[in-house]
C-alpha cells in the first residue's frame, strides 16, 4: 500500500513556541521539534540550559542562545536555570515528513498483559499541562504497556482533556489529515476519551494507528494489544499509611510492594526496605527530598528487554511519587567484580546510572545510585572488554577501509567491483551499527541510501526473499520507511512471501531473515516464529532448509531472529540452540560454518551477534584460552579489512561489515542510533588508498557441490527440491546463492566454492 503525503508543506515547516517563563522576567523562545534538526533555545539573558532526551543522560549548556540536536523521537525535557529562576518545558520530537520517509516510521507491534494498580499517575502534555489519570482506564493501560514495553507515548492538551498524539514516534496526521491513534475496548470504539474510559478485569484494550475512517486493528501498521488485569492493593498500603506489605498471589504480579511515608515539604526521607523485599530485589534503602506531604513507593517485578552488555543480577520496576531527588542503596553477593557493578535504567535502551561502591560486609557489597521517580531498573555486572566502542582503533581502521570501497554512485562493493543493492544494504547496517549516519557517507555527492533509491526499482526482478528482507533492514537502520521508499512498498512485497503456515519464502534461512525484517517494520510475526521454532533439529541447531543438517551460521541467525521477535532469552529453544553453537568452536577460538571447516570471520561475527542477543558474553566463549572475539580480531589486516580465514582473503567487504557489527555488539535488526558529533573520518578518507586485497583464489560464478570423506557436503538445491518448491531450477539456484553467510566456503584440504559468499555480498 502506498501512502500519500497529505500534510501541507507549511504545516510541517517549523515548530515554534513563545513562552513567558516566569513573573520575574525570564523569557525564552523554543524552536525546532524534529529528529536530526536543532532545537534552539533563545533567552533574554545568559542561563544554564539542561537537555534530557526521554529522561536520558542530561546535556549541559550555557549562554543566551543554545542548541541541541535530537537523534531519536520522543520527549525532550528542557530545564533553564538563571539565578533563582527555574523553567522547565517538554517538547515532542517527531520525524519530519518528506517524500522519502513516506509518513514516518511504522515499527511497533506490542502484545501483552498489563497489571493496573488502584490510584492515579501523572501525565504531562507537550504544552506543559499536567493531568492526574486513573490507572484503571484505557489510557492507564497504555501507560502500563509503555512502561513495561519500553516505548514512548505523548499527549497533547485539548478542551476535553489529554489526547494521545504519538506512540513510539508515530504521530497523528503523519499519514494524512485524518490519521491518528484510536483505541478499542473489547472490539468497540468508546465514545469518550481514553483517560475517562474505565476498564474492567479481563478487558482487551487495543491501540492502533488509523490512516482512514475504515482502518481496523487488523489492517493498521502499528498496534498495541493489551489484556487488563488488576493488581491487588498490598496489605496496609495506600495513601497516608505508614506500613507496607508484599503480595504473593500471582507470579506475574508486577506491583508487589507499596509504601507511603508522611513527610514535611523539602524534608529528607530515608526508607529501609524490609528484609524479604531486599532478598528479592536487592534494594536496601531509599533517600529522597519530599516536596509533598506523602512520598509513595511502589516496587515490582519486571522482565528484561533490550540489549544489556553485562550479566543481569536483578531487574525490577520502581515508582516513586512525591519526592524530588532519589538515591538508592542496593546490594549484591560477593561473587561479582565490584568494580563492574552498575545500576541501569531502561528508556528505549539500557542506560547506565551514576553508581558507586560504598561498603561491604561479610556477605554483600553495597552500592549507591541516583534514579528518577519512575524506572525499570536492572543491577548489572558489566562485561569485561566487550563490546568495542566506535572510537576503538580496530573499528576506526575498519571504517576507514570501508570508505575506500564506496563507489562514485554512493553504493558499496568489494574493491574493483560494481555497486549492488545487497552490498550496499550490508554496508548501511554496518554504518548504523557504528552510529554513523548513512546519509552523510557520500562519494561524489551520493550516499548509500541515494544509491538504493536510484537502483531499487530496476533491481526488484533479481531480488529473492532474503534480499527484500535485508533491504528492509538496511532502510530501517537508515531511518527510512520501507513501506514507501522511492514509491515501493517492500514490506507488502515481503508479506506476500509469507505462507499460511508462517514460512517466509522457500527455505528456513529466508524465514529467518523475513522475521527480522517484518519485526523491524512493526509487523506481527508470531506465526512465522512458531514455524521457525518447529524447524529446530534434534541437536538444537537450525539448517538452511527443511530436512537439512544443522549449521552454526543459520543457528546463530535463528537465535537473533527469535529473540528480536520476543522469544525469551532463557527459553528452551534458545538454550538448546546455544548448546549446539558451543560444539562449533575450533581449537583456535574461532567458529566454523559446519563439519570440520576452518574458523572464519563470517561465522565468528554471526555467533558473536547471537551471543549478544542471548545475553552471553562472547569474551567468555573460549577454546584454549582464546575467545571468539580474539579470533575475529586476529583476522583484521593492517589496512583495516578482515580476511575470511587466517590464510585466505575472500570477499573482504562482506567480512568487514559483518565484523564491525559483531565487535560493536549489535545483533540484527540494527536500529538507527547516530553520534551527535560525527567521527572525523574525512581526514582518513583523504589518506585512504583504494587498494584491492588479493584473494587467494578467484571466485566462481555458480555453486559447486563438493563432498569429501572428512567434511560435511556443501548443501545444494536439487532439481527435485526445486520442483517441490514450485520454482524453476534457475530460480532456486539464484535464491539459494543469496542465503545467509556460511554456505560460501569449505576450507581445509580443499579450496572450494566461494560463489555463495560472493553472490550474498552482491548480486
Amino acid at each position: 500500500m502506498k501512502r500519500s503525503l497529505a500534510l501541507p508543506v507549511l504545516a510541517i515547516m517549523i515548530f515554534f513556541i513563545l513562552i513567558p517563563a516566569s513573573s520575574l522576567g525570564l523569557n525564552l523562545n523554543l524552536s525546532g521539534g524534529y529528529v536530526n534538526e536543532p532545537v534552539i533555545v533563545t533567552m533574554d539573558r545568559e542561563a544554564y540550559v539542561i537537555f534530557s532526551m526521554n529522561n536520558g543522560t542530561p546535556v549541559f549548556t550555557y549562554g543566551s542562545e543554545v542548541k541541541f540536536i535530537p537523534h531519536i523521537t520522543g520527549n525532550l525535557r528542557i530545564e533553564v536555570r538563571a539565578g533563582d529562576e527555574v523553567v522547565e518545558r517538554v517538547i515532542e520530537i517527531v520525524e519530519r515528513e518528506s517524500e522519502s520517509t513516506g509518513g514516518g516510521r511504522s515499527n511497533l507491534y506490542y502484545s501483552g498483559i498489563v497489571y493496573l494498580p488502584e490510584g492515579t499517575f501523572t501525565l504531562t502534555a507537550v504544552e506543559g499541562k499536567t493531568y492526574s489519570i486513573d490507572w484503571r482506564t484505557a489510557m492507564g493501560a497504555l501507560k502500563a504497556a509503555s512502561d513495561q514495553g519500553g516505548f514512548s507515548f505523548s499527549v497533547k492538551e485539548t478542551d476535553w482533556g489529554p489526547f494521545v498524539s504519538c506512540i513510539a514516534g508515530k504521530c497523528e496526521k503523519s499519514d494524512g489529515p485524518m490519521s491518528g491513534w484510536m483505541y478499542q475496548v473489547n472490539g468497540i470504539i468508546p465514545a469518550v476519551g481514553a483517560h475517562e474510559y474505565e476498564v474492567s478485569q479481563g478487558d482487551e484494550v487495543v491501540w492502533y494507528f488509523s490512516r482512514s475512517m475504515d482502518e481496523t486493528p487488523e489492517t493498521s501498521p502499528m498496534i498495541v494489544e493489551l489484556r487488563v488485569m488488576f493488581a491487588e492493593t498490598p496489605s496496609g498500603g495506600g495513601t497516608g499509611s505508614t506500613e507496607g506489605g508484599l503480595n504473593q498471589t500471582n507470579e506475574n504480579y508486577r506491583q508487589v510492594f507499596a509504601r507511603s511515608i508522611s513527610a514535611e515539604p523539602d524534608e529528607e526521607v530515608f526508607f529501609d526496605f524490609p528484609e524479604n523485599i531486599s532478598e528479592e530485589f536487592s534494594i536496601v534503602s531509599l533517600k529522597t527530598e519530599a516536596k509533598n506531604e506523602t512520598v509513595k513507593i511502589e516496587l515490582g517485578r519486571s522482565d528484561v528487554g533490550g540489549l544489556i552488555y553485562g550479566k543481569v543480577l536483578s531487574t525490577f520496576y520502581l515508582n516513586i511519587s512525591g519526592g524530588d531527588y532519589f538515591e538508592i542503596i542496593f546490594r549484591t553477593g560477593k561473587d561479582v567484580n565490584k568494580n563492574s557493578v552498575v545500576m541501569m535504567k531502561f528508556n528505549e535502551k539500557w542506560l547506565e546510572l551514576p553508581t558507586e561502591f560504598v561498603r561491604e560486609d561479610e556477605d554483600y557489597y553495597y552500592f549507591r545510585a541516583e534514579i528518577s521517580n519512575f524506572s525499570i531498573l536492572a543491577i548489572v555486572e558489566r562485561w569485561n572488554a566487550f563490546p568495542l566502542n566506535v572510537t576503538d582503533e580496530p573499528i576506526l581502521r575498519a571504517l576507514k577501509w570501508l570508505m575506500t570501497i564506496q563507489n562514485e554512485d554512493g553504493g558499496f562493493a568489494n574493491p574493483g567491483e560494481e555497486s549492488s543493492i545487497s552490498k550496499t544494504s550490508w554496508a548501511i547496517m554496518a554504518l548504523a551499527a557504528s552510529k554513523q549516519n548513512p546519509h552523510k557517507w557520500t562519494r561524489n555527492g551520493n550516499s548509500p541510501v541515494d544509491y538504493i533509491r536510484e537502483n531499487l526499482n530496476s533491481s526488484l526482478g533479481k531480488m529473492g526473499t532474503a534480499d527484500i528482507a535485508r533491504t528492509i533492514l538496511a532502510l530501517t537502520a537508515a531511518n527510512q520507511n520501507p513501506r514507501n521508499f522511492s514509491g515501493i512498498d517492500l514490506v507488502s512485497m515481503l508479506k506476500e512471501k509469507v505462507r499460511d503456515n508462517g514460512q517466509i519464502g522457500d527455505f528456513i534461512y529466508t524465514t529467518i531473515w523475513g522475521i527480522m525484517a517484518l519485526k523491524a517494520a512493526g509487523e506481527n510475526v508470531s506465526r512465522s516464529v512458531e514455524w521457525l521454532k518447529a524447524q529446530q533439529n534434534d541437536d538444537g541447531g537450525f539448517a538452511w532448509a527443511v530436512g537439512e543438517k544443522s549449521d552454526y551460521d543459520d543457528t546463530a541467525a535463528a537465535v537473533q531472529a527469535l529473540i528480536a521477535a520476543g522469544e525469551p532469552r532463557d527459553s528452551e529453544v534458545i538454550r538448546r540452540a546455544l548448546d549446539y553453537l558451543r560444539t562449533g568452536q575450533n581449537e583456535d577460538g574461532g567458529f566454523r560454518y559446519f563439519g570440520n571447516s576452518s574458523s572464519n570471520a563470517a561465522s565468528d561475527a554471526w555467533i558473536i551477534q547471537a551471543l549478544v542477543a542471548a545475553g552471553e558474553n562472547p569474551r567468555e566463549w573460549k577454546r584454549n584460552g582464546i575467545s571468539v572475539v580474539d579470533h575475529l580480531l586476529s583476522l583484521q589486516t593492517e589496512e583495516g579489512y578482515f580476511k575470511y580465514t587466517s590464510v585466505q582473503t575472500s570477499n573482504p567487504g562482506y567480512m568487514t561489515v559483518c565484523a564491525v557489527m559483531a565487535l560493536l555488539g549489535k545483533p540484527n535488526p540494527i536500529k538507527p542510533e547516530y553520534l551527535q558529533e560525527e567521527l572525523n573520518l574525512s581526514s582518513l578518507a583523504e589518506k585512504a588508498v583504494k587498494a584491492t586485497p588479493e584473494p587467494t583464489e578467484t571466485p566462481i560464478s555458480t555453486p559447486v557441490k563438493v563432498e569429501t570423506p572428512s567434511q560435511t557436503p556443501t548443501p545444494a538445491v536439487t532439481a527435485t527440491e526445486e520442483v517441490k518448491a514450485g520454482k524453476t531450477p534457475e530460480k532456486a539456484v539464484t535464491e539459494k546463492a543469496e542465503r545467509t553467510p556460511g554456505f560460501e566456503v569449505l576450507l581445509g584440504l580443499l579450496a572450494i566454492a566461494l560463489a555463495f559468499a560472493w553472490r550474498k555480498w552482491g548480486n
